[in-house]
């Protein structure tokens, strides 16, 4: 029995042990780092795309707006929208309404997918809008103070580094910070 293997049992057994010891140390590095891509991943697709609707609506010199989206094809705006389930960026020329609406003629020009499980999505208000000149407005005209929270529901992250938010200033000036002291159940804004 000690050479069927090349190792007797004796052997066999400490290198499970070291091996036991290893992956109970690594798992929870693991599932941390891939908590926090995932959080990292959903930031940034979000911030691209709010961006990219500011530089769009420069370019065309049109109103262009971004909001949560189930289908890829309208905005979300009855309950409480949430982005996690995807958003889309489109052209918004005609704004009919106090809530962001594609209507007739107007081109959806982003479809982003849904968030990685364990990530929420939450937002005051529930869209971003800028206008030709890059400010960023409400449905109404008014300027638009608001900011996107991305949160991971995951226990391997603490409180302090649990959620990102996007800020996006009156002027124009889009930000991300790190929000300290949010909980596991991330909470909307």
């Amino acid at each position: 029995l000690k050479y069927l293997f090349g190792f007797t049992l004796v052997e066999l057994m400490i290198t499970i042990g070291i091996l036991a010891i290893l992956a109970t140390i690594a798992i929870p590095s693991f599932t941390r780092l891939i908590a926090s891509t995932r959080l990292s991943a959903a930031t940034n697709d979000i911030y691209a795309s709010v961006v990219q609707a500011k530089s769009d609506a420069i370019r065309q010199g049109n109103r262009v707006t971004v909001c949560p989206s189930i289908d890829g094809a309208t905005c979300l705006t009855t309950g409480t929208p949430t982005w996690t389930t995807g958003w889309i960026t489109f052209s918004d020329a005609t704004r009919t309404s106090a809530t962001p609406a594609v209507d007739a003629g107007e081109l959806v020009v982003q479809i982003a997918q849904a968030t990685p499980d364990g990530v929420a999505i939450s937002s005051d208000p529930d869209y971003v809008s800028f206008r030709s000149d890059g400010s960023p407005r409400l449905m109404q005209g008014g300027f638009y103070t608001g900011r996107i929270r991305i949160c991971s529901t995951s226990a391997a992250l603490d409180n302090s580094s649990r959620a990102r938010d996007i800020e996006i200033r009156p002027t124009g000036i889009i930000l991300i910070t790190k929000t300290a002291a949010i909980t596991a159940s991330c909470p909307p804004i």
